[in-house]
């Protein structure tokens, strides 16, 4: 793939709290088998990079303190102490650059791969082909290299990444854009020049560390001491709350982007779901059904439960996310499941969330 031995770090700290009820602080989104494949997103992820690095030593799992033993149970093959433990969350970034450190003290100046543990990427040779482009690509031009996916709709839920100049096999970066509306996505996908941000970085360690020395020096200095001195446990949780966007990627003039054509998507809500269901699971009136359900006069719903004593029946009702998972039922209206986020910061729904 590269001169330079390949670790993959697999992100897995997120809570995926737009899937509720499904998805829970006890079991999150990425340790969930949300398209019934028999694999969690994890597994598949784990499944998707663990040639590209050679094999499961080369595979680290950066994750919260409370989710080690799903790590464990899920990803067996994983060395102990290959899970790197976040004591608190504090974005991507802080979680980024301690497992650049840790990767550096540990495995020397390698190249490194960061893959989100919660995103749907299709089967087939075209993953490990871009990866292996954009590893080539780190060692090359010496840079920071992003995965862009080439857009197939005016999507205004994802971020974009403006090509700059074009190098050999990808680009430098022109611009990373926040998530458009639904006009300017438009002008993205006509114009050609935008990709999907996938959140996949892959890069030198000794090229990461030291463009986030130069750009986000009070993060840096005192997590190099805490590793140095191993109080990174006592130190994480007074780091700044920040994105790897936000404090490295655009700001870094040695950022690149590798275009990609598989299929991706970060389903970051049931909607998103949705566009992903078997087409065995769309029912009479083009619901989309997972579990027991009876409706009339009801059409574009999302039905999901996974117990098979359960019966959803809907009359007259359409565009809803209907959701249950033992005692807790959602209902939601599509256009507003942006907002389950902000219904779980409710006082009211204290213990359940």
């Amino acid at each position: 793939m590269s001169d330079l031995p390949f670790v993959a770090v697999i992100m897995a700290g997120g809570q995926g709290q737009r899937f509720w009820p499904l998805s829970t602080p006890e079991r999150p989104k990425q340790f969930l088998d949300l398209q019934r494949t028999g694999r969690t997103l994890i597994q598949s992820t784990y499944d998707r990079v663990v040639g590209l690095a050679g094999d499961s030593n080369n595979v680290l799992v950066a994750t919260a303190a409370r989710y080690v033993p799903l790590v464990r149970e899920q990803l067996p093959d994983v060395p102990r102490r290959n899970v790197l433990v976040e004591p608190m969350s504090r974005d991507s970034a802080p979680a980024i650059a301690l497992a650049n450190l840790l990767i550096e003290r540990r495995f020397g100046d390698v190249v490194a791969g960061f893959f989100s543990s919660d995103h749907l990427i299709g089967a087939g040779q075209g993953f490990s082909d871009v990866i292996r482009t954009a590893a080539r690509t780190a060692q090359t031009e010496d840079g920071l290299v992003t995965v862009g996916i080439k857009p197939t709709r005016p999507a205004t839920g994802y971020g974009y990444i403006q090509t700059g100049e074009s190098i050999g096999s990808g680009y430098k970066v022109g611009r990373f854009v926040e998530k458009p509306n639904i006009h300017i996505a438009e002008s993205y996908l006509d114009s050609g020049d935008y990709l999907w941000n996938a959140g996949i970085f892959v890069w030198r360690v000794s090229a990461a560390l030291a463009e986030l020395d130069k750009y986000v020096p009070e993060l840096m200095g005192p997590l190099r001491q805490a590793v140095q001195e191993d109080r990174v446990e006592e130190v994480f949780p007074t780091l700044q709350r920040i994105s790897i966007d936000y404090a490295l990627m655009e700001h870094t003039n040695r950022a690149y982007v590798v275009p990609a054509a598989f299929q991706w998507d970060d389903i970051g809500d049931w909607v998103a779901l949705e566009r992903h269901m078997q087409h065995e699971d769309i029912g009479h009136g083009a619901n989309t059904v997972v579990g027991r359900h009876i409706g009339l006069d009801t059409s574009g719903n999302i039905v999901y439960t996974e117990d098979p004593e359960d019966v959803i029946v809907t009359l007259g009702v359409h565009d809803l996310v209907i959701v249950k998972r033992g005692h807790a039922i959602l209902l939601v209206h599509k256009n507003r499941v942006e907002e389950i986020k902000t219904l779980l910061a409710d006082e009211r729904m204290g213990g359940l969330f």
